[in-house]
């Protein structure tokens, strides 16, 4: 097990990795640990992310505490207290969890909520700003703007 503490380095690789406090560029290994750190990229099987940031995380099962990702990919995600730009995940839980966009085959969610929401199946209170009916009509509204901005190019340029 590799402990390092407060370090700022670029790459880092162990069988298990626990980061307190520090900044790391890249991180691979079977076990990761970040508590209160941050990391550029994550690739693990095991990742777990307490009250840190990453930018990118990859793995098998992860497990967000308190943090903040950009982009999460994973078989398992479990998000409890957590902001993250994208989740990718087979099964993916949130509680009082905020994502931009959730792409699943199963999302849990829990006082969570997601602006873009693509599961095959959905547990839960769901908060999504756009659904299905909110899509449509979004497309239908800039369908008709584009419409109306050509037409009047058009009627302009006639003169």
């Amino acid at each position: 097990m590799t402990t390092d503490k407060n370090p700022r380095s670029d790459e880092l690789q162990a069988e298990v990795i626990h980061l307190e406090g520090g900044v790391i560029q890249n991180v691979e290994a079977d076990t990761v640990r970040i508590q209160q750190g941050g990391a550029k990229q994550v690739i693990a099987k095991n990742v777990e992310l307490n009250k840190g940031g990453a930018l990118t995380i990859q793995g098998d099962v992860v497990n967000l505490q308190q943090g903040a990702a950009f982009i999460t990919r994973g078989a398992k995600i479990t998000s409890d207290e957590s902001t993250a730009g994208v989740v990718l995940a087979e099964h993916a839980v949130l509680q009082n969890s905020r994502v931009g966009i959730t792409v699943a085959q199963k999302a849990e969610l829990n006082n969570s909520s997601s602006i873009i929401l693509l599961a095959q199946e959905v547990e839960g209170n769901v908060e999504t700003i756009l659904d299905t009916r909110g899509a449509l009509l979004a497309g239908l509204v800039a369908g008709i703007a584009v419409g109306l901005v050509l037409l009047v190019g058009n009627l302009l340029r006639r003169d």
